[in-house]
């Protein structure tokens, strides 16, 4: 298996700590900075205000983009399209709104304004190993996020996906992610998270499909 350099990883993230305000949105299995297969998407979120910042940093830097990357895809209810950079084997999935898919024709929509808002405020700030730091998302929100891309994006509870879930789910504000859910999935949300806490994902989908209490 062919990984990406590490040191490529770590120079990226380097950039933008000194120059740009981002948040990593997903490390599964910890694959950031030293597992990363070639090819696979590193998905940031960027401030809005740093667009222009963030294209110029990428270009002087060796980046291209790729604008055929999501060139179909239908972006709703003022989502920023995706914008994706590459260099050396290294993919850029950038986003500037937490979005997920809707599952009839798969537009892509934002998640609530008060979502959007505490990803940014509630950031932390994650280190690996002596040399290495990146800002992601806080427990909450990191909770939130993966459960909604398993259930509209991925529509399946990968075995990756489901392990940070778990880890998460006995580190979060419950209240607050309840608070959180009910703008995504209203009178769902004690349901799943009970499938959530008795680790019964085989089950999200179909019932979340199927659900007609609202």
């Amino acid at each position: 298996m062919s990984l990406v350099k590490v040191q490529d990883i770590k120079y990226i993230f380097g950039l933008f700590n000194n120059n740009i305000e981002y948040i990593l949105l997903r490390n599964i299995d910890n694959k950031i900075p030293n597992r990363l297969e070639l090819m696979s998407d590193i998905d940031i979120l960027v401030n809005k205000s740093d667009t222009n910042k963030l294209s110029k940093l990428l270009t002087e830097s060796g980046y291209y983009e790729n604008n055929s990357h999501c060139s179909s895809d239908i972006y709703l209810y003022g989502v920023d399209k995706y914008r994706q950079f590459i260099k050396n084997d290294v993919l850029l999935d950038i986003q500037f709104q937490l979005m997920a898919r809707s599952l009839d024709a798969g537009q892509w929509i934002p998640l609530d304004q008060i979502i959007q808002e505490s990803a940014w405020k509630n950031k932390r700030l994650e280190q690996r190993g002596n040399n290495f730091v990146y800002w992601t998302l806080g427990y909450d929100d990191e909770f939130i996020c993966l459960v909604v891309r398993s259930i509209f994006d991925k529509k399946e509870f990968q075995n990756g996906y489901k392990k940070n879930i778990n880890k998460l789910f006995l580190m979060i504000d419950k209240d607050e992610v309840i608070k959180k859910l009910n703008m995504v999935f209203f009178k769902f949300t004690p349901y799943l998270m009970d499938m959530i806490e008795r680790q019964d994902y085989d089950k999200v989908i179909i019932n979340y499909l199927q659900f007609k209490e609202y």
